[in-house]
């Protein structure tokens, strides 16, 4: 199974990036579900995830 944390280039252009539900979150890379993604390091929602 590959890695859910690998480079993958949609998840690389939104980390870091502003999160759109909430005013003071930054996306970052995680996992969501077992999913490689991006989620907000305050809301903790995911910005993208991909399976």
């Amino acid at each position: 199974m590959d890695d859910p944390a690998a480079e993958n280039p949609v998840l690389d252009l939104l980390e870091g990036t502003s999160c759109a539900f909430c005013d003071g979150g930054t996306l970052v890379r995680g996992t969501y579900h077992g999913n490689a993604a991006v989620i907000c390091d305050d809301c903790h929602t995911p910005g993208a995830q991909l399976w």
